[in-house]
């Protein structure tokens, strides 16, 4: 008699996590639902609406109950605020914008929760991210990350972090889905408390979005005050932190001018912010550290290796939403390997490539891999 394979999934008290755990138990999963406790909700809240919060919990333990499966809440908040608030606050101070989902989705739900799946005896973990997951057409054959057929909800951007040996172990079933058509019909039609739940906005462990204000909070001091200067050198103000701002920004400046500007520049040691144009912006060229493969990694840096400085043609985003950009990618050094560095060339220069930021190279729709921005030049 052939056992059922049992999941873990993730339910984060939302219509997305809901429909996962509906769809696995349709087919035949023996399922534990686990919602991730990884912060108490931004102050002066209830946590309602924040990814990650108690709140959430309650949520979730409704929707195990009415499916008829178990449920955990599982105390990841040390580790959450150490892989992943304590480094955003970090990236902001040394004037870089951070990615915490990107963060989250590496250290924590297929970190930390693979681990705990294990633990429960589970095969795989199952997640609502609008991805898909394509076992190999061979035994010996390659797992591929490829993007949800929904455009608007799309994830594989932040779930590119996922290797050839975490894909073998996490299922993604609302990757052939629509959230608005499909997703949320579902979860009206078995009565979820959680159908017409909105989407959660923002980073879900900042109140308001407020970056500068939190990040004082977490210093336990102000943001030291700083000059706005233009691309040639010259003040045209005062800010009060330079985490307040990331590259590309326009809004919010606090300089009056007689045409838009953009922060295209950000010093920490000299506690600087720079202003230019939309020229300003522009690159042709990234260089990228922390490297990830989701591709088989052997092979990936062989081809590379083979390729030489012209590199390999890609389709590569710097941003979640953004349409793919034809570029080339080579290493940096191929003596050693990723550790050396990407370097991601585009075809049209790409406007505000912000260092900290994930840039993710895609064939086609499939993932290949990532890492983080470090720089960028013409």
């Amino acid at each position: 008699m052939t056992t059922a394979k049992r999941a873990l999934v993730a339910m984060s008290g939302g219509v997305d996590s809901s429909v996962t755990a509906y769809l696995l138990k349709q087919q035949g999963y023996d399922c534990i639902g686990a919602t991730m406790l990884l912060h108490d909700g931004p102050a002066g809240t209830d946590g309602a609406g924040a990814c990650g919060s108690s709140r959430d919990a309650d949520d979730a333990a409704s929707v195990a109950r009415a499916l008829g499966f178990p449920h955990h809440v599982l105390d990841l908040r040390k580790t959450f605020a150490r892989c992943v608030v304590d480094k955003f606050v970090r990236t902001y101070e040394a004037g870089r914008t951070p990615n915490p989902c990107c963060d989250c989705n590496r250290y924590l739900k297929f970190g930390a929760l693979l681990d705990h799946a294990r633990e429960f005896g589970c095969d795989v973990v199952a997640t609502g991210h609008y991805a898909q997951v394509v076992p190999p057409a061979q035994p010996d054959g390659a797992w591929r990350l490829t993007k949800g057929i929904d455009a608007a909800k799309e994830q594989s951007y932040v779930l590119y972090a996922l290797t050839q040996r975490q894909l073998a172990h996490v299922v993604l079933p609302l990757g052939a889905l629509t959230k608005d058509r499909d997703v949320r019909r579902i979860a009206r039609e078995q009565g979820f408390v959680s159908a017409e739940k909105p989407d959660s906005q923002g980073i879900c462990f900042v109140p308001d979005n407020d970056f500068a204000s939190f990040i004082e909070g977490r210093r336990g001091s102000a943001l030291p005050e700083g000059d706005i200067l233009d691309t040639h050198g010259a003040v045209l103000g005062r800010h009060r932190g330079a985490p307040r701002y990331t590259i590309g920004q326009r809004k919010g400046l606090g300089v009056a001018a007689a045409h838009p500007l953009y922060v295209c520049g950000i010093d920490v040691e000299r506690n600087t912010v720079t202003l230019g144009d939309v020229d300003d912006l522009m690159a042709g060229e990234l260089m990228a550290d922390d490297w990830i493969w989701s591709a088989p990694a052997l092979a990936m840096e062989q081809r590379l290796r083979d390729a030489g400085k012209t590199g390999i043609a890609v389709a590569a985003k710097i941003r979640y939403h953004q349409p793919d950009q034809a570029a080339r990618m080579a290493l940096v050094d191929p003596d050693a390997g990723t550790s050396g560095g990407i370097r991601v060339r585009f075809e049209t220069p790409q406007r505000g490539i912000a260092p900290g930021q994930a840039v993710v190279v895609y064939d086609g729709d499939t993932v290949l891999g990532g890492g983080t921005v470090r720089n960028a030049r013409m």
